[in-house]
């Protein structure tokens, strides 16, 4: 197989499961109160209820069985959104309450 054969195989490999690591994430913001979400038909339905989260990093660093230290970080949920319209079998548009920042690569999971 020459080199650019298999250069062409593995770039549409990885675009076709691109999506797949990108799942329940926050694609893009809208507004305030909208965004796109990569959650699509497939995966939830008008009206579904969703929660988002953020990771919390704190200053404290802990140490690793390596000897090195990381940052400690949690998910916290900030909020909830409601499915407003299925654009497609990837992606979905949400509307929360205002009542926290949608965050562009945030979490989202259906509830």
């Amino acid at each position: 197989m020459n080199k650019n054969l298999l250069m062409l195989a593995i770039l549409v490999f990885l675009s076709s499961c691109a999506h797949t690591f990108m799942r329940g994430t926050v694609a893009m913001k809208l507004d305030d109160k909208k965004a796109h979400i990569c959650l699509g038909n497939n995966d939830v339905k008008l009206g579904d209820k969703v929660e988002f989260f953020q990771n919390q990093c704190s200053d404290i660093r802990i140490g690793t069985k390596e000897g090195g230290d990381i940052k400690e970080c949690r998910l916290q949920k900030v909020g909830q959104g409601n499915i407003t319209k299925l654009l497609n079998s990837h992606y979905s548009e949400v509307e929360t309450d205002g009542t926290f920042k949608i965050k562009e690569g945030g979490l989202v999971q259906k509830l």
